[in-house]
C-alpha cells in the first residue's frame, strides 16, 4: 500500500505542477473583468453615472459620451451580478448620481449560472473577487476551461502577444465593429430564440434583485434609469408577446412602487437604423454613440428637472 501510494504520488505531483503553473500563468494575462475591477478599484469614487447590465450594454453604451460614466456592464452579466458590483464598492459610490440598467426581453428569466455561458462566473470570483454562488469550481481557471482552451490562451499571451482585452479603458466593448456587421434577420431569429425563456423560475427572484437595487439607490439617493435596448425589427418581430408583456407589466409594478426610477422603452426606436447594428440586438459603434448621447439627453433631462 505504501508503495502504491508513493508511485501514484509521483505520478500525479508533475500534473499538480504543471495544473498550478497553467492557473497562474493564465492568471497573469491581461482581461476585461480584471480591467474592470481595477478601474473601479481606484476610481469608483469618481464615478457619477454607473452602467450595469449585459452585452447590450457593454457593446451599446460607450462612457467617452457621458461624462463621470463607467461601463461596468459585461457579456451575459445577469441582475444579481449587477448587484453584486454595487454592494461591493458600497463605501465608495460618493459622487455617484445615476445608475442605468437595462431591463431588456431575457432580463428577468435567466441567470448567468444557468447559461451557457455559466463559465464567466469564474472569472467574477478570480477578477472581481465576487463569487455570488460559493462554488470552488469558480476559483480556479484550470478546472473551469477545458486544456486546449487554456493551452491556446497561454499561446496567444506568451507566444503572439495577445491580451484579451477588449474593452476601452471605460468599459466600452470594442469588438462589435460595423464592418465585420452579421446578417440582420438571420441574427434576429436565432437571438429571439435564444432568449425566449422556457421557464419562468428566475422570474420572482430576479425582479427581487432588481427591487434590490433600486433600494440600494434610494438608500444613498442614487437615480436609477432603467431602459429596454434598442433592436433591429427582425429581432422584435420574433419575441414572445407573452414574455415581453410579463417584462413590462414587472417594469410597471416596480415603477409604482418606486416612483422615483424613469423607464424608457427603446426596442423599437425609430432612431436607430440598420447601419447602426452588428447584429439584430447588438449595436456597432456607430449605434453605441448614437445611444450613449440619447442617454445622455436623458440624464439632462433629469437633471433639469431636480
Amino acid at each position: 500500500m505504501k508503495k502504491f501510494v508513493q508511485h501514484l504520488f509521483l505520478f500525479l505531483f508533475p500534473i499538480l505542477i504543471m495544473g498550478i503553473t497553467i492557473e497562474l500563468l493564465i492568471r497573469k494575462i491581461p482581461n476585461d473583468y480584471e480591467l474592470k475591477n481595477n478601474y473601479l478599484d481606484h476610481h469608483a469614487k469618481e464615478v457619477t453615472v454607473l452602467f450595469l447590465g449585459s452585452s447590450h450594454v457593454y457593446y451599446g453604451i460607450d462612457p467617452q459620451y457621458i461624462k463621470g460614466s463607467f461601463n461596468a456592464a459585461y457579456v451575459s452579466q445577469s441582475i444579481d451580478y449587477d448587484l453584486e458590483i454595487l454592494k461591493k464598492y458600497r463605501n465608495n459610490w460618493s459622487k455617484l448620481k445615476y445608475i442605468v440598467l437595462p431591463i431588456d426581453y431575457f432580463s428577468f428569466y435567466g441567470l448567468l449560472e444557468d447559461s451557457p455561458e455559466a463559465w464567466r462566473t469564474k472569472s467574477y470570483s478570480i477578477y472581481y473577487h465576487i463569487d455570488a454562488h460559493n462554488k470552488f469550481m469558480n476559483d480556479t481557471e484550470v478546472l473551469s476551461n477545458k486544456l486546449d482552451l487554456n493551452l491556446s490562451r497561454l499561446y496567444a499571451y506568451y507566444i503572439k502577444g495577445e491580451t484579451e482585452i477588449s474593452c476601452t479603458n471605460l468599459g466600452w466593448g470594442t469588438q462589435y465593429q460595423a464592418k465585420r456587421h452579421k446578417n440582420l434577420d438571420k441574427t434576429g431569429i436565432t437571438a429571439a430564440a435564444r432568449h425566449s425563456a422556457t421557464t419562468n423560475r428566475r422570474f420572482t427572484n430576479n425582479v427581487h434583485l432588481l427591487n434590490d437595487i433600486i433600494t440600494f439607490a434610494e438608500q444613498r439617493k442614487v437615480k436609477v434609469l432603467l431602459y429596454t435596448s434598442p433592436a433591429y425589427k427582425s429581432y422584435v418581430s420574433h419575441l414572445h408577446q407573452s414574455q415581453l408583456m410579463s417584462t413590462l407589466s414587472a417594469i410597471r409594478q416596480i415603477g409604482s412602487s418606486h416612483p422615483g426610477i424613469k423607464y424608457y422603452n427603446l426596442l423599437r426606436d425609430s432612431d436607430f437604423k440598420a447601419n447602426d447594428f452588428y447584429d439584430a440586438d447588438h449595436l456597432n459603434q456607430y449605434g453605441a454613440k448614437k445611444l450613449s448621447l440619447k442617454i445622455t439627453a436623458l440624464i439632462q433631462k433629469e437633471e433639469k428637472q431636480l
